[in-house]
């Protein structure tokens, strides 16, 4: 054998290698490290997208009941916590279905936004923390929304089912639908 086939016998065996699952590992190697999926983009892009910002809202939620917050800020914060809490586990295992790996890194990867910080009186933006729940369940609704419209039907359901607790939440912000807008 030459150096050349020697040389094509080894990368066949590192591209096909890599396809399958190894030993303690609870993947294939392509979906750890090329972000191969089972699901078109904007099913990726949901998936991650409001992963994350559910992770992080229900962290920061967490965050403002446990400052001066008015009971308003407290009440919506307890509403982000019920709703998202529970969704963001949710997600990571649907995801898991699809090939998709969702990563929580916990309290450690959490850092509150100097703009939410009480000041140095101890006082807390209330109107800041109200306008940032809207701007993100806005963000967020647009996704299930697009969701909504997926060619996989699980993707639909998921979507259909989840969505009226998103626009309730979006609502409860201050948000409101515009049902004539053309995006």
């Amino acid at each position: 054998m030459n150096i050349r086939n020697s040389f094509l016998v080894a990368a066949s065996l590192l591209v096909f290698g890599s396809c399958t699952t190894h030993p303690g590992e609870p993947v294939r190697r392509g979906t750890l490290y090329n972000n191969e999926s089972h699901v078109d983009s904007e099913g990726y892009t949901f998936f991650k997208q409001v992963h994350e910002k559910a992770l992080f809202e229900t962290q920061l939620a967490k965050h403002v009941r446990t400052t001066a917050a008015s009971a308003e800020a407290q009440d919506l914060a307890g509403k982000v916590v019920e709703i998202y809490e529970p969704m963001a586990a949710e997600l990571a295992d649907f995801a898991a279905g699809f090939s998709v790996l969702l990563v929580d890194h916990g309290d450690q990867g959490f850092a509150v936004p100097h703009h939410f910080e009480a000041d140095t009186l101890g006082a807390f933006d209330n109107a800041g923390y109200i306008a940032h729940v809207q701007h993100e369940q806005g963000a967020i609704l647009e996704q299930f929304k697009r969701l909504s419209r997926n060619t996989v039907e699980d993707l639909q359901h998921y979507a259909e089912e989840k969505m009226p607790a998103v626009k309730e939440l979006f609502a409860a912000a201050g948000g409101h639908e515009d049902h004539g807008a053309h995006h």
